[in-house]
């Protein structure tokens, strides 16, 4: 019997297809590749114009290098690219492009038009959903016009879970932003639907270019960061800790400038802020990092957003420290600003009674108020009554305060031999929460509650700095059980467990007991402790005791610290406010909320219109 041959070559348009599904899955991917063609052009100037979210229109006009007739046919073939040669090429890639995929694929499930001209004869080339349908001379403007209309209308599956028009743009915007930000020496400009939304100037500004992406406000707050090792140099801007989000959307890491996606990166700028964050708030950052094209893959998945490291556990370590220390040098105090769109004041016309009777002064009408003309740093707007909009709150129950006696509360806070970082003086306390105190600069706002928070957490992460592996009997045993998986794994960990002073004796088939702890372990969540100790051992095959002895310390600093509607004495507040002064990070609580909201001077006279 004669058995049919079942394996077949695909022809060209039905490959370009499979390969599309690959790389281009919506409208903003068929933007991102060919723009990114336009960077490799060598272009200074690249036009966006979109219509109904890309569905309709999509066109790229750029002023680049531009290709000759035979380049403009032969780029819709397959692997068909000017940007590699051979495969030494493929491990020193410097452009942003060099699969040879885009162009075949997109013009596979479109109608595809390329316009294209060195500055001496010009090409046009269509295509039709992947079929050739002409190639005509054109005029001899320099550069590459490209037109994708009706995209993924040979694709109707494709077509089914595209979401809407405006769910689409936002993601063109967020790629072209992205690119404008990796490449602030080009111009960009996006219209959608025949409106301007987005343009650069293309001056190599970046600051100027995240001013036109998240706004002035946050341009200002931006910190400059620059430094490096014999590997890698890593520059760009980071956000001051008022100024933060809700995703880590907002940090953008770039390699050689390619935006792409590297959770080391992320994860050190998350761990150099987390001293200043609450939880689940993260900052805004654009980080450039370069290295030799050598020393990193960018190989990796067809998006090309991906890379590999040869030195990641170094790059992780340059990037936590260079943030740390960039974060370190600043003045972190949240400020208040006043803004002119604020509401406006309206008054209480019923007139009350009042005694008037005063002595008349004479009144000097020629001096004017004293102006500090110092330059002042732009912030998210904090008011009096509630702070950072963007900063959860943690309300506290006055219910079941019990305040203690006055000289317990300003005897509690033992006295820090560090030096103070500036000397405030306590004027006086609102609600029996916020402390009032001055300088010679302004006024300052001080949470009691969050400021012996930060006391006391540093005071407890100092003590528990040194483990102190004595060993306590537990009233209690604690158990343990995990499915048989898990339990082989900690098995073969536990030593690192060991280290610590945790001793695990089998219980059951797949299970612990645990009969004795250190002394260290004293005044925590002891289960709960140790459950993260064993999540942290399976993930990462170690065990950070100061990462999960942050929390700790924070919740029991949290619990020992004075709470809302505790009245002080002047002396007590100073207490506070000194010890408060001599912490390493004075400006936030261990949970990310501010200790210290400071009002200037110059904002202050602004409020009363003293000033303008």
């Amino acid at each position: 019997m004669i058995k049919l041959q079942k394996i077949r070559q695909l022809d060209d348009v039905l490959a370009n297809k499979i390969a599309a599904g690959e790389v281009i899955e919506r409208p903003a991917n068929v933007v991102k590749e060919l723009v990114e063609n336009s960077i490799d052009a060598n272009s200074s100037k690249i036009d966006i114009i979109v219509e109904e979210g890309g569905l309709d229109l999509i066109q790229i006009i750029d002023n680049g290098d531009g290709m000759v007739k035979d380049d403009a046919l032969l780029c819709f073939s397959r692997h068909a690219t000017s940007k590699i040669k051979d495969d030494q090429d493929l491990f020193c890639i410097q452009t942003l492009g060099f699969r040879g995929e885009a162009i075949p694929s997109i013009a596979s499930i479109s109608n595809f038009e390329l316009k294209t001209s060195t500055g001496e004869k010009g090409t046009i080339v269509s295509y039709q959903y992947g079929k050739y349908i002409k190639c005509e001379d054109s005029d001899c403007k320099k550069g590459t016009n490209i037109k994708v209309k009706k995209l993924f209308q040979n694709v109707p599956a494709r077509l089914k879970y595209i979401k809407s028009t405006n769910a689409e743009f936002a993601n063109i915007q967020t790629y072209i932003e992205r690119l404008s930000l990796s490449h602030p020496h080009i111009a960009f400009s996006l219209v959608h639907n025949q409106r301007m939304i987005y343009k650069t100037n293309g001056n190599g500004n970046l600051l100027e270019v995240i001013s036109n992406v998240y706004g002035l406000n946050v341009a200002k707050s931006m910190i400059a960061v620059d430094f490096e090792d014999d590997e890698f140099h890593v520059s760009g801007f980071i956000s001051k800790i008022d100024v933060n989000r809700a995703s880590k959307n907002h940090i953008v890491t770039m390699v050689n400038s390619r935006v792409v996606k590297n959770k080391i990166t992320v994860d050190s700028i998350n761990n150099a802020y987390r001293r200043y964050l609450a939880d689940k708030r993260f900052p805004i950052a654009i980080v450039n990092i370069e290295i030799d094209p050598f020393l990193v893959d960018v190989n990796v998945h067809p998006s090309k957003l991906e890379v590999r490291f040869s030195k990641e556990m170094k790059l992780k370590e340059l990037v936590y420290q260079g943030i740390s220390e960039a974060l370190a040098k600043m003045n972190l105090t949240y400020e208040a600003t006043t803004y002119n769109n604020k509401p406006k004041f309206i008054p209480d016309l019923q007139q009350p009674s009042f005694d008037l009777s005063f002595e008349e002064e004479s009144i000097d009408t020629t001096k004017k108020p004293l102006v500090k003309t110092t330059k002042k740093t732009i912030y998210q707007e904090i008011n009096l009554n509630e702070i950072n909009d963007d900063i959860k709150i943690v309300a506290e129950s006055n219910d079941d305060y019990i305040i203690p006696d006055k000289q317990i509360i300003e005897t509690k806070v033992e006295s820090r031999e560090k030096l103070m970082e500036k000397k405030l003086f306590v004027k006086g306390q609102v609600h029996g929460t916020y402390i009032i105190c001055e300088d010679e600069t302004g006024m300052y706002i001080v949470d009691q509650h969050a400021g012996q928070e930060r006391i006391n957490y540093e005071y407890y992460l100092e003590k528990y700095q040194n483990l102190d592996l004595s060993m306590r009997d537990l009233l209690i045993p604690i158990t343990l059980e995990y499915p048989l998986s898990e339990f082989l794994i900690i098995e073969e960990r536990k030593d690192l467990l060991a280290k610590v002073g945790i001793e695990l004796e089998v219980f059951g088939n797949s299970g612990y007991v645990i009969k004795q702890l250190p002394l260290w372990m004293q005044n925590i969540d002891e289960q709960l402790f140790i459950e993260d100790m064993m999540t942290q051992l399976l993930n990462d095959n170690k065990i950070d005791v100061v990462k999960l002895q942050d929390h700790a310390i924070a919740t029991l600093s949290c619990k020992a610290s004075l709470k809302a509607n505790t009245h002080l004495s002047t002396e007590g507040m100073q207490n506070i406010i000194d010890n408060l002064m001599r912490c390493d990070n004075p400006y936030v609580c261990p949970h990310g909320r501010p200790t210290i909201i400071y009002y200037s001077t110059y904002e202050i006279e602004k409020l009363f219109k003293r000033v303008v």
